[in-house]
């Protein structure tokens, strides 16, 4: 089966540590609870949009560690694991967040073979077959060989680096790639750094700039999502739901986006996929532990649009 959806981003396992309080540094806090997930924005993106029946590739690195409970969740999903490469001398990446009784968070990331990707030969199968290819966390320089290759001109090209356009990124590679990309996916904290490495005072001055540009997909948190398109903005809610893990609505809620794209949906329907496909996952801890079927995501938009 060839993808409609080719993900390039991380496979990570998630450790999730709560405390009274953090620690100052050079002492010490107790851990009150700690449970491991299966995570990354990739693996993310990937498992919960084929959940949604679109056919998807993911591209990711990973090491010999990985949890072979791991790979056979992407795969149950119908995930396409053809180019999730095992690196011989490496772990998988790894990411520890600590959050205390305030919600205050600090996370220590650990690459893995991820942090190398830039030296790797590009994976390219999946996204030669597919329609629509949606780069994530990862190296820069990567993505952009596989975004100057020809036949990546005719396809969907969506830019969605994350928490990693602060640090990872920077003006002058963001600029490049937004040049050969027709989406932009970010939430509030990312726009404003994108603005600030393209020079631009709005997200519509900013779309207007890059002639291939389509939409910028703004995402809010509890206030939804904010699209901006050539014609128009969009505001879409989130669906009321009780929040229980924030951890992976973003990457939920482009699962149910793209789910929409794949049938052919308007920017509004698939910004009220994405919302819905969201409220699922923050009703219980861990990104992959709640993972909705279409049928369940189309009958709570029909409710959120009531």
């Amino acid at each position: 089966m060839k993808p409609f959806l080719c993900v390039y981003g991380h496979v990570n396992i998630d450790h999730l540590l709560t405390l009274k309080e953090l620690p100052e540094r050079n002492t010490s806090s107790n851990v009150l609870s700690k449970k491991s997930f299966f995570g990354g924005t990739g693996a993310n993106v990937a498992t919960m949009t084929s959940a949604l029946g679109v056919p998807t590739a993911l591209i990711s690195y990973v090491g010999k560690d990985l949890p072979q409970e791991f790979r056979q969740l992407m795969e149950s999903k119908g995930v396409i694991l053809d180019e999730l490469v095992e690196v011989e001398g490496k772990e998988t990446p790894t990411v520890w967040i600590a959050t205390d009784e305030k919600e205050d968070q600090v996370a220590y990331v650990f690459q893995g073979a991820m942090a190398d990707m830039s030296s790797y030969p590009v994976k390219a199968k999946g996204a030669k077959d597919a329609l629509a290819i949606h780069l994530m966390t990862g190296s820069p320089d990567y993505y952009l060989k596989l975004l100057e290759q020809p036949n990546m001109l005719r396809k969907r090209r969506a830019l969605d680096p994350a928490q990693e356009i602060h640090h990872v990124w920077d003006a002058n590679r963001f600029h490049k790639a937004l040049g050969y990309t027709d989406m932009l996916f970010c939430n509030r904290n990312e726009l404003a750094t994108a603005l600030r490495y393209t020079g631009k005072e709005s997200p519509e001055e900013l779309l207007n700039s890059y002639r291939g540009m389509q939409v910028i997909v703004n995402t809010l948190g509890g206030q939804g999502v904010r699209i901006y398109t050539k014609n128009e903005t969009l505001d879409v809610p989130a669906a009321k739901v009780e929040v229980v893990d924030p951890t992976g609505a973003g990457d939920a809620f482009r699962a149910g986006f793209y789910a929409g794209l794949y049938r052919g949906k308007s920017w509004m329907e698939c910004g009220a996929l994405g919302c819905a496909t969201a409220s699922f996952v923050v009703s219980s801890q861990g990104s992959l532990t709640s993972i909705p079927g279409w049928g369940m995501v189309e009958e709570r938009v029909r409710s959120m649009l009531r």
